[in-house]
């Protein structure tokens, strides 16, 4: 069986390298500078690209683009969920209503579809105010602002699409809940799941939690959770897979859980069809040859526990800029040793330099948190490129 990996980030990497370590032939579309080092790189210039595979390869998508262009429509080998049960991720409208629908537990909301009923609505909540695009934003379209003017003037943007490139349309305004943000991820076929270790990330820019929202700035697990709150986080699961199957869709991939735990509750604050990023570095991290395992057991129906054989911590290095306008182009000076995946790296002359918002995963593994951190910050430090910036409050 070759594998597949769709997708060009630290994510996908980290995946391919998981399933080149356990001996399998790995390609990836369109890759990085780094997957090379584990696998093939094809262009990738749309799906007609993915027609001609063997079905007896598995095609591994890593960021859901893939999903919504309706990959596994196309393809019967892909692990990952048909475009309709992709909308769970690529429309938050249809998320929010399918789990009022199906009585899952998500913060109160409203849907504004035009700046004058986006008024009316945000009366009903209190500041701070949680204001979602509606369609895939690339980690930008969640906004938190203090004041209700605020709110209003980029809440407005947002719906007239002034305020993110390539994005417009109804909004949903959500209850500002406090608490621990959790990410529950599972493998998927039908009705059956299997919950990954917990992972905790980190999705603000600046330590302490502040600055603007990103794609994600690091993460570190296994996190241990209390049975009593393990138990309604896979009820969660349970009842979305079957309003899944009511909605009369099957279910086979990834399912990604973003939870705010409230008052001891776990709330829903958005679905992913995909696996996360940062998480997947850490869960691959944490048991390269399990995550295989765990993967392909799910795809053939068959449900298996991925057990974390060590702690692991990723420290992402951003490039100056990011989230909005990151430097690029700049040589990236790497450490002989140490675990590194790659994410917005290209090779130019022989030399890396940077070429996306976040560059590099850094990774630490150990037997404790604490050991793990301190790997991981050691070769965030060891690498070297101008602009670099990270958060030096990850799992502390």
């Amino acid at each position: 069986m070759r594998v597949h990996v769709l997708g060009s980030g630290g994510r996908e990497h980290a995946m391919g390298w998981a399933f080149k370590k356990c001996g399998f032939e790995v390609h990836f579309y369109p890759g990085n500078a780094g997957t090379k080092r584990d696998g093939v790189n094809h262009p990738y210039k749309g799906l007609d690209a993915l027609k001609d595979l063997s079905e007896d390869d598995l095609i591994l998508p890593g960021s859901e683009e893939f999903l919504v262009e309706g990959v596994a429509n196309l393809k019967k080998n892909v692990f990952g969920p048909v475009r309709e049960a992709a909308r769970l991720e690529s429309s938050k409208v249809f998320a929010k209503e399918f789990m009022k629908k199906y009585g899952i537990r998500t913060p109160r909301f409203e849907i504004a579809r035009n700046p004058d009923e986006l008024r009316e609505k945000l009366k009903r909540f209190s500041p701070p105010y949680v204001i979602k695009a509606d369609g895939l934003a690339r980690g930008k379209g969640v906004l938190i602002v203090s004041g209700e003017e605020e709110a209003l003037e980029k809440g407005s943007k947002l719906i007239n699409g002034q305020l993110i490139e390539g994005v417009k349309g109804p909004v949903v305004v959500d209850e500002y809940l406090t608490g621990e943000e959790l990410s529950a991820i599972a493998v998927v076929n039908g009705r059956k799941f299997s919950i990954f270790p917990f992972v905790r990330d980190y999705k603000r820019l600046m330590d302490g939690d502040r600055g603007p929202n990103t794609g994600g700035m690091g993460s570190w697990g296994p996190v241990n959770i209390a049975e009593s709150l393990l138990g309604k986080i896979e009820e969660l699961f349970d009842r979305t897979l079957w309003g899944v199957e009511m909605e009369g869709l099957t279910y086979k991939g990834f399912l990604y859980l973003g939870l705010m735990i409230h008052d001891g509750e776990p709330f829903i604050l958005e679905y992913n069809v995909r696996s996360g990023d940062p998480e997947t570095e850490v869960i691959v991290a944490m048991n390269p040859a399990g995550f295989v395992e765990t993967v392909l057991s799910a795809f053939r129906g068959e449900m298996k526990k991925l057990e974390p054989k060590c702690y692991a911590v990723d420290v992402v290095l951003a490039s100056q800029g990011y989230p909005d306008t990151p430097l690029k182009g700049k040589e990236i000076s790497l450490p002989e040793d140490g675990l590194i995946f790659f994410a917005g790296v290209e090779e130019r002359n022989g030399r890396f330099v940077t070429a996306g918002g976040r560059v590099l995963h850094c990774m630490g593994t150990g037997a404790t948190k604490e050991e793990a951190r301190k790997r991981a910050y050691e070769l965030a430090e060891a690498v070297q490129f101008e602009g670099k910036i990270f958060r030096r409050d990850i799992a502390s």
